[in-house]
Parts: structure tokens; C-alpha cells; sequence
């Protein structure tokens, strides 16, 4: 696969990071985060809702114990799905293995899972998309919090960037699996997640889902 193929791959997460990562540049400098800091965060933490979750931290001096338990929290979704992609990941070698863990994220996850990657190409082709993602994220940030002093910029309703990119690749991973049953238990899990508190939800229908794929997986052929 060349470049140039897997970059179109990776142009619906360009069109949200990109943006996103410029409502995050602003949001960041207008607490007063120097931009090169937030540019920093973005390319080391790289961690998209916990990095809004960094900077309230720093503005209201939260303890570092709070930080380290909201963020754990936030991110801990990871190991759940990062399970499910283990044996993709098996062939990748040294930098590109470790990377390619740090670096993945929901949006690029949901990608390498939609797209199809020849078994022999995804030791290169992985690392790429994931580093791209990283890139885009960057790269926004950088663009948001370096030129927020210039101009000013009302980031209200990007966040729904994200929510859209999710439902083209929720949709286009439907019309991919042959197994409709995950789609539809999926939704069940999904609206009894709405009449959770907010703080509970993500956990407790994660735990929920891999409870009944784990208990039923010869039945429903995952």
C-alpha cells in the first residue's frame, strides 16, 4: 500500500483532530497555557478529552493525585478495545510496536478495524495511520493555541466533530460486518447507558459489553 493510499485512509480523521485540536489550542491559551506548552501536551500526553481534563487541572491547582485518578478514569477505556486489536499488533517490532500502543486512539482504532489491510502490510501500514492521527492532533493544537493571540475564535459546537466522525464509521463499520447482531446489542448497551449518571457510564456499559462478548462469544461469532 502506498502513501499516498494511506493517507486518503486517514483524511475523515484529519477533518476532525485537525479542528478539534484547534478548539483545544484555544481553550488551552485562554487559561493562559503558553501555546508551545499546549503544543507540547498534545504531542506527549496525546490523550484528546484528558488534555481539556489537564488544563482545568492546572488552572483550579488540582493535586496531582486527582489528576492521575480523573485521567486513569477517562482513558481507562483502553484496555478494553485495546484487547481486541492485540493480535494485529503481534507482528509490529521495537519503536514501531511501543508507538503504535501509545498512539492509538478511538478514532484510529475504529479505522484500523473498518479498513481492510492485507495481513503482510500491516506491520508498516499501522504504525502509519496511528502516526498520522498523532500528527493531524498536533498539528491542530498547534494551530489553535499559536494563533489564538491573533484572532479570535468561537470554538462553541466543535465538539461535535467527533460525534459525526463516529457515526460515518459506526455506519460504515455496519455495512462492513457480517455478524449484525454486535451492531444491534451495541445500541441496546448504548441506550441503557443513557439513563446512567455521567460519571458512570462509560465504565459501567464497557463492562457491561465485554461481560456479554466474553460470556457469548461462540454465540454471537465474534
Amino acid at each position: 500500500m502506498k502513501f499516498i493510499d494511506i493517507l486518503k485512509i486517514t483524511i475523515p480523521v484529519a477533518l476532525a483532530y485537525i479542528p478539534l485540536g484547534m478548539a483545544f489550542g484555544i481553550f488551552a491559551v485562554s487559561y493562559e497555557i503558553p501555546w508551545y506548552f499546549a503544543t507540547l501536551m498534545s504531542l506527549i500526553v496525546y490523550a484528546g478529552s484528558a488534555e481539556f481534563l489537564i488544563v482545568a487541572f492546572i488552572i483550579s491547582f488540582a493535586s496531582i493525585l486527582e489528576v492521575f485518578i480523573a485521567i486513569f478514569l477517562v482513558n481507562l477505556r483502553h484496555f478494553f478495545y485495546g484487547i481486541s486489536i492485540l493480535n494485529d499488533f503481534k507482528n509490529l517490532k521495537g519503536f514501531s510496536k511501543i508507538y503504535s500502543i501509545f498512539g492509538l486512539t478511538d478514532e484510529t482504532f475504529a479505522l484500523l478495524k473498518l479498513v481492510d489491510i492485507k495481513s503482510e502490510e500491516k506491520q508498516k501500514v499501522y504504525p502509519i495511520i496511528i502516526a498520522l492521527g498523532h500528527l493531524y492532533w498536533v498539528f491542530g493544537v498547534f494551530l489553535g493555541s499559536f494563533f489564538r493571540q491573533f484572532l479570535k475564535f468561537d470554538s462553541k459546537g466543535l465538539s461535535f466533530i467527533l460525534t459525526a466522525l463516529f457515526i460515518v464509521l459506526s455506519i460504515e463499520l455496519y455495512n462492513k460486518v457480517e455478524q449484525k447482531n454486535i451492531v444491534i446489542i451495541s445500541i441496546f448497551i448504548s441506550i441503557f447507558g443513557l439513563f446512567l449518571p455521567d460519571q458512570y457510564m462509560l465504565i459501567i456499559t464497557l463492562l457491561i459489553s465485554a461481560s456479554i462478548f466474553i460470556l457469548f462469544k461462540e454465540r454471537i461469532k465474534i
